[in-house]
């Protein structure tokens, strides 16, 4: 009997079949990585809120913003809240072989080894920043930022240009959020309430990222910080929150659970009181415009 094989017209069906199912299965399983990016990103911020919990038991207070006995801009490379936290993340040996008498960079401004350390806990598994960030002093990329508040600080730009104050301005040691330069926040001083107090968010690499050493300077405090002012809404540039999971951004609030709050959060350029939107409340600890769920 004479044996049979596929024709070509046969195979080319076969072949067109299989590059149907193909294009049919492609958007499910990208949908799938971008899923299991967002659910390791939450992770991320639960593993961090545990640790700054704990972080809080130990010493009474959350960690500072960032370090510095000089306020000025200028004043150089300084350590921050996260690196405070290794301990608490499983980075005992890395916290351990920091030396918080000396800056975290050489004489010639470039970051001790120990700060170029990749550490996944403090990196988006969706943002597409380097591990060295390029943008902030080639120190190991951050894509989370602890709240500064509601108003922005003064930031120092080229040409001694400031956002909102001219010239050169000391950073304050206070903000109506959770960090600033030298910050000791304790629980009891969040009486808006802590599960609707921001306290980390995410910062991806089209607001710039961030690194986990801290700031590169005083007047660089969105190196580890960030606003909730108006100008500086989710997505929409250099000071902003920002994400790659489609649509918003996740949340740590202060009582560890994690949140996704839209872009589209309820925000107004009014500061104070009742002219303040939904997205500026939650980042003021203690402003009295206490909130339900949002």
């Amino acid at each position: 009997m004479k044996k049979r094989g596929f024709s070509l017209v046969e195979v080319l069906v076969v072949i067109g079949l299989i590059a149907i199912a193909i294009t049919i299965l492609m958007p499910a399983i990208e949908h799938s990585r971008q899923d299991a990016r967002r659910i390791q990103c939450k992770n991320n911020l639960k593993q961090i809120g545990l640790s700054l919990h704990n972080y809080h038991d130990t010493f009474l207070c959350f960690p500072p913003g960032w370090v510095s006995k000089e306020g000025e801009p200028g004043a150089g490379a300084r350590i921050g809240w996260q690196t405070m936290i290794l301990p608490f993340v499983d980075q005992a040996p890395l916290f351990n072989r920091i030396n918080f008498k000396v800056p975290p960079a050489d004489p010639t401004g470039k970051p001790l080894d120990h700060f170029q350390t990749v550490l996944a806990v403090f990196r988006c598994p969706a943002d597409p920043a380097p591990e060295l960030n390029p943008l902030r002093g080639d120190y190991a990329t951050s894509n989370y930022a602890g709240n500064y508040g509601h108003i922005a600080p003064p930031r120092l730009r080229p040409l001694g240009m400031g956002d909102f104050w001219p010239g050169s301005v000391v950073a304050p040691m206070s903000s109506a959020g959770i960090f600033a330069r030298n910050s000791s926040v304790r629980m009891a001083h969040i009486t808006d309430g802590t599960s609707n107090t921001i306290i980390v968010s995410e910062k991806g690499f089209t607001s710039g990222a961030g690194i986990w050493s801290g700031v590169t300077d005083n007047s660089h405090e969105e190196d580890t910080l960030f606003d909730a002012s108006h100008r500086s809404r989710i997505n929409q540039g250099w000071t902003s929150v920002s994400s790659r999971h489609g649509g918003g951004a996740h949340f740590l609030m202060c009582d560890g659970t994690v949140r996704f709050v839209a872009e589209g959060i309820d925000s107004k350029p009014d500061s104070s009181g009742p002219g303040m939107g939904t997205y500026q409340r939650v980042a003021c600890k203690s402003d009295g415009n206490v909130l339900g769920e949002f």
